[in-house]
């Protein structure tokens, strides 16, 4: 199974983009495979232009966008992180609700994934009931709660940008590492529901 290697970007208003690339202002030709230089070029540039693949609420993909931004909007990237296509996915890559929920770290357990299912935040092909078993995919997950699982989330290089400055670890971090990834997906959840 192939996968992408994509950026997670959350912007200053909570908006989180995902699966994005991200291209240097003055290049829209060649996307950077290494948050190194995407800091390299905040720095020298102030500014990156983000290419997203946008989705509906049924998880339909619509067509993709590129956005210029500048460093001030822009609150977390990470990555690059293992994107996986909706398509042709193996065994490895469903997870039951609770599992999915542990994983990921999202508040409230397999109820909240099963709420957002009945929302229709889920597209048929990211989730599958099997003998009264409901399942969720990997790629459905990313799309919709957050593209690393809370196991990963410090193994994941991740740059943070505060006040107009990039950091390697905000100063808060390590106390709200348990609480990083149910905020992350809030936030999201919220500036989508604008």
């Amino acid at each position: 199974m192939g996968h992408l290697l994509c950026f997670q970007v959350i912007l200053s208003n909570g908006e989180r983009l995902w699966p994005a690339s991200i291209f240097p202002a003055r290049d829209e030709i060649m996307p950077l495979k290494d948050l190194q230089m995407v800091r390299k070029l905040l720095e020298r540039d102030g500014k990156v232009i983000i290419s997203v693949i946008a989705y509906d609420v049924q998880g339909e993909r619509l067509q993709g966008h590129r956005q210029v931004f500048a460093k001030d909007e822009l609150s977390m990237i990470q990555g690059p992180i293992s994107s996986f296509p909706p398509y042709g996915i193996s065994v490895n890559e469903v997870f039951g609700l609770s599992e999915a929920a542990r994983l990921w770290g999202i508040e409230g357990g397999g109820a909240t994934i099963r709420k957002a299912l009945e929302r229709g935040e889920f597209s048929p092909s990211e989730i599958r009931k099997s003998d009264g078993i409901l399942l969720v995919t990997f790629s459905g997950m990313q799309r919709r709660y957050n593209a690393v699982m809370k196991n990963q989330w410090m193994e994941i290089h991740t740059y943070f940008v505060q006040e107009g400055v990039i950091l390697d670890v905000p100063e808060n971090l390590h106390r709200s590492y348990n609480n990083s990834l149910s905020t992350i997906s809030r936030r999201h959840r919220k500036a989508s529901e604008i």
